[in-house]
């Protein structure tokens, strides 16, 4: 697997893609119900919080070192092992659940006679193909794809708008349960998926070609995806209202309802390409993540070492019976236990570590 340097517009742009993926789909804070949009852009705030504040402090003060080099610097290798470990496969899960939501949705909206594991196949051999190629090719495809995307999100925004389906009055009135059911729907929920997420990019941001302007970059582009994501709740429940809390894909049962003279409709292979782009990009980055974490501690072949964890991907995501199975757990134990601990909880704890070594340097330094 060749590794490059990647531009700060590739960067950005995979920022963007990874930060939407699918989640731009679906009725984020469904708990939320008509405040959901105000969850989201607190979400986007906590999030934005974490990325300033941990990732980008952390990547600042251990500069060129991936997300792995900076464990291993800081806890040593006993305790550095366990840890890195426990992120590839953190990493792998990630695209695991990427992969078979992709299955199980294309059989429920596209594809119902096509088997499963045909589907997941499919998925699973393009990104290998695509980590096969390198980092940088991975970028550039982000840098060409995503106005491609933005084009088809705001074409179906207008039809959407067009229509006639938007009925704001489903948005008030704000706060009519109160500021505490928004922020139960907040957190850990949204900064989990998507905001918190970012943690990932601790092991791309040492190849980018210009780290000064990188922060910026970030940040900027973070802004963009969550102001995004939130305009899309936006349209989602003022389109459908309570029933977009009860569908699978929300964007496409709102697209299923646009006609105009008889003439335009049935546009929801458009969601579908979107659905694919997006949970292509996001497990793919997932994929690279695992496969580049699992390098620094395992003295293989980059071609071994990636068709593993292609294969753990792909025979990983028949851990769950089924589609609703998928989303049960990932509500219940994923958002709520396990990612904050990857998110927040140990780039934390090494943000610490990373400040009292800086502090004792400077002091021995000026002894």
């Amino acid at each position: 697997m060749k590794l490059e340097r990647i531009s700060l517009n590739q960067l950005g742009s995979m920022i963007v893609l990874f930060l939407i993926g699918s989640s731009s789909l679906f009725l984020l804070a469904s708990d939320a119900a008509k405040d959901a949009w105000i969850a989201v852009f607190a979400g986007m705030l906590c999030g934005l919080v974490l990325l300033c504040g941990v990732n980008l402090a952390l990547f600042r003060l251990m500069p060129g070192k991936d997300l792995i080099e900076i464990i291993f610097e800081l806890l040593g290798k006993p305790i550095g092992y366990v840890i890195c470990l426990s992120y590839v496969l953190f990493f792998c899960y990630e695209s695991i659940r990427n992969v078979r939501e992709f299955g199980d949705l294309m059989i429920m909206y596209l594809l119902p006679q096509t088997p499963l594991a045909a589907l997941m196949l499919i998925i699973c051999l393009l990104a290998v193909y695509t980590v096969f190629h390198g980092l940088d090719v991975f970028f550039r495809m982000a840098e060409a794809i995503l106005p491609i995307v933005i084009g088809i999100y705001i074409i179906l925004f207008t039809l959407i708008a067009g229509s006639g389906l938007l009925h704001l009055e489903y948005l008030t009135p704000i706060f009519d349960d109160g500021f505490q059911t928004v922020w139960r729907a907040t957190f850990p929920e949204l900064i989990s998926f998507p905001f918190g997420e970012l943690i990932l990019f601790l092991m791309f941001w040492k190849y980018a070609a210009k780290h000064g302007k990188m922060t910026s970059l970030a940040v900027k582009c973070y802004l963009f995806s969550g102001c995004f994501i939130t305009i899309t709740n936006i349209f989602i429940y003022a389109g459908l209202g309570n029933l977009a809390g009860t569908v699978a894909i929300p964007l496409m049962q709102l697209t299923n309802l646009i006609e105009f003279s008889q003439f335009l409709e049935r546009i929801d292979p458009f969601v579908a390409l979107l659905l694919f782009t997006g949970v292509f990009f996001k497990l793919t980055a997932y994929y690279f993540g695992a496969v580049l974490a699992l390098s620094k501690f395992i003295k293989l072949p980059s071609k071994y070492i990636i068709m593993i964890v292609g294969a753990v991907i792909y025979f990983g995501s028949f851990m769950f019976r089924n589609y609703l199975e998928q989303v049960w757990f990932g509500f219940q134990y994923n958002v709520k236990y396990h990612f904050p601990l990857f998110q927040i909880v140990v780039p934390v704890l090494l943000l610490m570590l990373a400040i009292i070594r800086r502090r004792r340097n400077e002091k021995v330094f000026a002894e």
